[in-house]
């Protein structure tokens, strides 16, 4: 095998990794959001599950945006090897 097969076969590893994150990250904002309904009273608001989901999703976030610059570097590398 090539190393551009290899790399491509990563790069490929990695959007699918990076789309499955970002769909994760969506579904955890709109989770985020529904629980903190701006017409619901406050006692009722379920702050400790909003919280827990905002701390996952900023680890997500981190793990995301370090795929996005793996993405980046394997794109760089695949143009410079034509």
């Amino acid at each position: 095998m090539t190393e551009r097969l290899k790399f491509q076969g990563r790069l490929a590893e990695k959007e699918l990794d990076a789309k499955k994150l970002r769909l994760r990250i969506e579904g955890l904002r709109d989770s985020i959001r529904d629980i903190l309904d701006p017409f619901e009273d406050i006692a009722e608001l379920r702050v400790e599950v909003a919280a827990e989901q905002a701390l996952e999703m900023a680890s997500l976030h981190v793990e995301y945006e370090s795929i996005l610059r793996e993405i980046k570097a394997i794109r760089k590398a695949l143009s410079n090897r034509g």
